[in-house]
């Protein structure tokens, strides 16, 4: 049994700022979320975890976010009525906070997250990237019973790139729907508006045709493929990087689509850093929106 304590949680200075809307009352989804059975699908393989002040929170096993950088233990600092924990996590050497609040909303639960201050070199580890696929995965939890796609961090090490680092990205996910729908979110600009959250995407469904997300020179940057529910091929561009290869294939199987993504034409392993748990952010809100209608998640404030 959780007890709250009667002290304010103090606000933290937000590096990172999300939040997540599931459509579950806030009773469940705070219950759901102090559950560590629920946990083992979310946050880690092995949780073990004593949710009263004072107590923690301690995550490991392929699919938790727990490297020599990033500690596998949440420290619970303060508990606030109604709904809210202050956490420590220990980033790089130094104790940051993040405060987690449950909120009711019409539709049933927002869950706000402030991380912050986390020290400027940890902008390598893509910490909002985790925190996203974090939330994916428990609101998927929730609501579809089961996680949208975990990140493997077994050969995750960001900080200290090796020759023998690969020099691809590869990543997969299986979705509830025909190969229509994830195929038409990504060459659909109004879908690209909610999904990948573009003020301005252009998409000229052709081969050479312009397609971009974003700014000029950072990430898509023309189609080289375009098959109708089966194949999307673009380069990507970055800065001043040698452009890239991005494959995404969508292959029916069963009754759902195995969404394939293939990033490749990298020329250092230093160029890869990132891409793997971008890309698992990515393809975990696609599932979200193909299967529920949407992802939930508004990044608020990105290492701003």
């Amino acid at each position: 049994m959780v007890v709250m304590a009667e002290q304010p949680v103090e606000d933290v200075m937000p590096v990172i700022n999300l939040s997540v809307r599931i459509s579950k009352p806030i009773d469940e989804v705070w219950e759901s979320f102090l559950n560590p059975v629920i946990m083992t699908q979310w946050l880690g393989n092995e949780i073990s975890a004593d949710m009263d002040p004072d107590g923690y929170i301690r995550f490991s096993g392929k699919n938790a976010p727990a490297i020599p950088e990033m500690e596998n233990i949440w420290r619970i600092k303060r508990f606030k009525e109604p709904r809210a924990i202050l956490f420590s996590w220990n980033i790089l050497g130094s104790d940051t906070l993040f405060v987690i609040r449950f909120v009711e909303i019409p539709t049933g639960t927002q869950i706000d997250v402030k991380h912050g201050a986390i020290p400027d070199s940890a902008k390598a580890l893509h910490l909002t990237d985790h925190w996203n696929i974090l939330l994916a995965n428990f609101k998927a939890v929730i609501e579809l019973g089961e996680p949208a796609l975990k990140f493997d961090y077994s050969n995750y090490h960001p900080l200290r790139v090796t020759p023998y680092d690969p020099l691809e990205v590869r990543q997969s996910v299986i979705i509830k729907a025909p190969p229509i729908l994830p195929y038409d979110v990504f060459v659909n600009p109004e879908k690209l508006r909610h999904f990948i959250r573009a003020d301005d995407p252009v998409v000229d469904r052709q081969f050479a045709g312009i397609y971009t997300w974003w700014a000029e020179g950072k990430g898509p940057h023309i189609f080289r493929k375009l098959v109708p529910e089966k194949e999307i091929e673009f380069t990507w561009a970055f800065d001043d990087l040698t452009n890239t290869i991005v494959n995404i294939r969508f292959e029916e199987v069963a009754d759902a689509t195995l969404v394939s993504l293939h990033h490749h034409s990298f020329q250092k392993q230093e160029d890869v850093v990132g891409y793997d748990v971008v890309w698992t952010s990515v393809l975990c809100e696609l599932k979200l929106v193909c299967e529920l209608g949407e992802s939930g998640i508004d990044r608020v404030m990105d290492w701003s």
